[in-house]
């Protein structure tokens, strides 16, 4: 009985004693956490806010580029031959291209090699409308009344040095791969090397004349003016081709990112495949470009300055070789007037 008088004595002093410290603390704990309230108010008022503009700008910033490539509708697309000699950089045309417009180019040769890579254009039938371009080698004088160029309705014609294409297509053929490298412990002397030679730089001279004067219309570009800038050749092909609309910034950045693809050849020893140009070499390869340079509008010259290598060695006097012309061609004079 006392313990319980005393329990419960005990309780009432406790509650008397929390009364007493409440009356007595009590303005000053409501007047802390008035000031903590004040202090997270005031912080949230004067802490910015990120916009919808600003936050939009960030996304853009670190957004991936959606550099997919994709086949057009049927019948999108023309026919439009992108026409090089082996050699030339057709390929890589084709991945800048690709790269630009996000449309897929095509080609009238079914390499299975290039489409498991990526080029998925290459086994499109050219004229079903649904990839950008048609890659061909093909003389135009050449072609057979049911060949698939005859349904093309403009010409993009590549250009490139015949030095630099010799040597590029060696290394194809004779390494079987478009990225390999051939043997080049040959004697410059060889009647196979040379006859390759003689026969590169006049198919040089005979791919583009013949497409030119084929009557379609036509635009010429120079492999040597796309690696100086090229941002700025891709939009001639392009407005050629009419879809300068699908070369926005951001596919531009697709190509800045993306230069080479998927066929770049790395050289280790060019000075060695150079030296092979005999002096009576170098002057039968720049005596047909200058024959085709006669073929060519004032507006599309060709580049002579960066297609002569310095890799070279010592070239002859330009201006001294004659140019040289096949006969199955009309004259330049004949073109131009």
């Amino acid at each position: 009985m006392k313990y319980k008088n005393w329990l419960l004595l005990t309780s009432l002093l406790m509650i008397c004693l929390g009364t007493l410290v409440y009356m007595y603390f009590g303005d000053e704990i409501a007047l802390r956490d008035s000031k903590v309230s004040s202090l997270w108010l005031s912080a949230i008022q004067t802490t910015p806010m990120t916009t919808a503009s600003q936050d939009n700008t960030a996304h853009q910033r670190h957004k991936p580029l959606n550099c997919t490539v994709r086949l057009a509708a049927p019948g999108t697309f023309p026919l439009v031959a992108l026409v090089s000699s082996p050699g030339s950089g057709n390929t890589w045309v084709r991945h800048l291209l690709q790269q630009a417009t996000g449309f897929y180019t095509g080609s009238r040769y079914n390499d299975k090699g290039l489409a498991y890579k990526g080029y998925m254009g290459e086994l499109q039938d050219p004229t079903l409308g649904t990839t950008l371009t048609m890659k061909t080698h093909q003389v135009f004088k050449s072609l057979k009344p049911d060949s698939v160029e005859m349904s093309a309705t403009a010409a993009i014609i590549l250009i490139r040095n015949p030095f630099d294409v010799t040597i590029t297509e060696r290394n194809r053929v004779k390494s079987r791969s478009h990225v390999g490298i051939a043997s080049w412990d040959i004697n410059p002397k060889e009647k196979g090397w040379i006859n390759n030679v003689k026969a590169r730089a006049k198919g040089y001279m005979i791919r583009p004349m013949s497409w030119i004067q084929s009557g379609l219309p036509y635009i010429v570009v120079h492999y040597e003016n796309i690696l100086e800038d090229k941002i700025r050749e891709v939009k001639r092909m392009t407005a050629f081709l009419n879809v300068s609309a699908a070369v926005t910034k951001e596919r531009i950045r697709c190509v800045e990112n993306n230069t080479e693809g998927n066929f770049h050849r790395k050289y280790e020893d060019k000075e060695k495949m150079y030296a092979l140009f005999t002096d009576d070499l170098k002057k039968t390869v720049i005596g047909y470009m200058k024959g085709l340079s006669e073929y060519l509008a004032k507006s599309e010259p060709i580049p002579w300055e960066r297609c002569l290598n310095p890799l070279l060695g010592k070239i002859p006097n330009v201006s001294s070789i004659k140019p040289l012309y096949d006969t199955r061609f009309e004259l330049p004079s004949k073109i131009h007037t």
